[in-house]
């Protein structure tokens, strides 16, 4: 009974990817995220197999397919959210924003399966946001200010959101230096968290193994307004 639901969550968010599979001789597909899951969660997708989004230049490991990882994890009776719809509806009912917030971020993280994140946050009497959060970051990143003239912060200030490799530009440079995880950051991304038209704080996430997807900017885009929400 468990499965049935489980499926749906994992399935559900937006994008709809389309899946190659190969188990070295034959290869199956395209078909949908549901499809995936229900070939691995009825045996009839082994381990071995090997896995690709039609729009990707390189096959994974099963296991290296995010869906594949978060389905494994919930059955395991680990709580990490499926995707960031249903991390929205983890976020908890409280007033405390810095909870919030705090909150918001370990729940992207996970449902991005990401290795690393900050909240920057404005915070009295200081007029620039300050880093008040991490996940997978050392802790002495917090209370660090952001200078007025970050490209990052910027973005934000206006309302854009960053996703993309940190090769392709200073911006994506300088938040994958803050994130300063033990591996080299592969993608990061920004979204900003903007409540009654202004500028609450930013939320920035970064991935060692593989890049964020095309999809990934807009739905953390999605799920920063629902946090804004709350805040608002």
């Amino acid at each position: 009974m468990l499965a049935q639901p489980l499926l749906k969550d994992l399935a559900s968010d937006a994008s709809q990817p389309r899946w190659l599979v190969t188990n070295g001789d034959t290869t199956i597909g395209p078909v949908h995220t549901e499809l995936l899951l229900r070939g691995y969660l009825g045996g009839r997708i082994p381990l071995h197999c090997q896995v690709r989004e039609m729009r990707w230049g390189s096959w994974r490991p099963l296991l290296g397919i995010r869906e594949i990882k978060a389905l494994q994890r919930r059955l395991d009776r680990d709580d990490t959210p499926l995707n960031l719809r249903e991390a929205t509806q983890r976020l908890p009912a409280t007033r405390d924003v810095g909870e919030l917030l705090s909150a918001a971020l370990q729940l992207a993280a996970l449902a991005l399966d990401a290795n690393a994140g900050l909240i920057h946050r404005y915070r009295s009497p200081l007029a620039f946001p300050v880093t008040s959060a991490v996940f997978g970051v050392p802790a002495e990143r917090l209370g660090e200010v952001l200078p007025h003239d970050d490209p990052s912060y910027k973005l934000a200030v206006h309302g854009r959101n960053l996703c993309g490799s940190p090769s392709h530009g200073l911006a994506e440079r300088l938040v994958a230096e803050r994130l300063q995880h033990d591996a080299p950051l592969t993608s990061v991304a920004m979204t900003p968290i903007i409540a009654s038209g202004r500028l609450v704080a930013m939320l920035e996430l970064g991935r060692t193994q593989h890049a964020f997807r095309v999809d990934d900017a807009g739905d953390l885009a999605q799920f920063a307004a629902q946090v804004a929400r709350r805040i608002g």
